[in-house]
């Protein structure tokens, strides 16, 4: 699993880079997310598939359609013949091609990668959290059990988060066209919008309170995802975005890994809504500071990534 989905994210998203100019990039890419929160909202229905048959038939069915889509991307993918041009001209006649090491180290000596870098692993906390921690939430605040609780959760981020892609990716793009600053104005919208959603997530006891605060965050967190590699591409070339993206999804994954495990500890002590609380504190104590440290100094445009993100 985690393979294939390290070897996918970073093509896929450099490929739609690709096809797609600034005028339209955040759109495509936010159409593209909208997959993944689809499969999302219908992967919450696992459990009741393995309710009424077993979790190894759910898995193994879910498995096969993706091997089988899998020969579908192969025969009607291809790249786009203007950017597979320019990259083959880099390389003079007869000279060897760049090492991945080289790539790594062109993309790791950019300052303005790292402030990108670590500003999208402070999101990856709360956007893993809701992905594998969210119906246990669902069911433990709301007193659900959990073949209702999974699809309640899991729809309410996936439908949100659709939305907010969609129109993250509209604002951002049209955004862009009239200030070279637009994509991260509009991210640091979203991520904002997470902020009060954590909060009534871990203390909401309603169905109103609760279910209303996923869908803040799956709009908030949908802007945001929608905007990261349009951000990445304003900083690193084309040649080595799928290589930078990577680097983004491997830290996005290992801060997920992080939390996961954290909440799981504080599940079992029953604090899991103070977890999520927590999260949402962070994310409004990281904008906090750098608004303060960046408000007395005069900012430019690698520097507003500070302030935003």
């Amino acid at each position: 699993m985690g393979v294939s989905e390290a070897l996918y994210i970073p093509s896929a998203l450099a490929l739609i880079t690709d096809w797609h100019s600034g005028k339209s990039r955040s759109l495509a890419i936010g159409v593209h997310m909208t997959g993944l929160y689809v499969g999302q909202g219908l992967g919450g229905f696992g459990a009741n598939l393995a309710h009424y048959f077993s979790w190894h038939y759910t898995f193994f069915a879910l498995g096969l359609i993706g091997v089988v889509y899998s020969f579908v991307l192969m025969f009607l993918l291809y790249e786009n013949p203007e950017c597979s041009v320019k990259s083959r001209n880099t390389v003079a006649p007869g000279q060897k091609s760049e090492s991945i090491w080289r790539g790594l180290g062109v993309v790791l000596g950019n300052w303005a990668f790292w402030i990108i870098l670590f500003y999208f692993a402070v999101p990856s906390l709360p956007g893993w959290a809701t992905k594998n921690w969210l119906p246990t939430l669902f069911s433990e605040n709301l007193s659900l059990d959990m073949t209702a609780a999974g699809p309640m959760s899991t729809i309410t981020i996936s439908v949100s988060s659709f939305i907010g892609v969609i129109c993250g990716g509209i604002l951002s793009d049209r955004w862009a066209q009239r200030n070279v600053r637009g994509r991260i104005y509009t991210s640091a919208i979203g991520l904002s919008l997470t902020i009060p959603a954590l909060l009534l997530l871990g203390f909401g006891h309603s169905v109103v309170g609760v279910v209303g605060a996923g869908l803040l965050f799956g709009v908030g967190f949908g802007i945001f995802d929608a905007n990261n590699m349009p951000i990445l591409c304003q900083f690193v070339s084309a040649r080595y975005r799928a290589t930078a993206y990577g680097i983004m999804n491997m830290t996005g994954v290992f801060a997920g890994a992080a939390v996961t495990q954290v909440l799981g500890s504080w599940t079992d002590g029953g604090n899991l809504g103070l977890g999520f609380a927590l999260l949402g504190g962070i994310v409004a104590w990281r904008l906090l500071c750098n608004s303060r440290s960046c408000a007395h100094k005069q900012i430019t445009y690698p520097k507003v990534l500070v302030l935003c993100l």
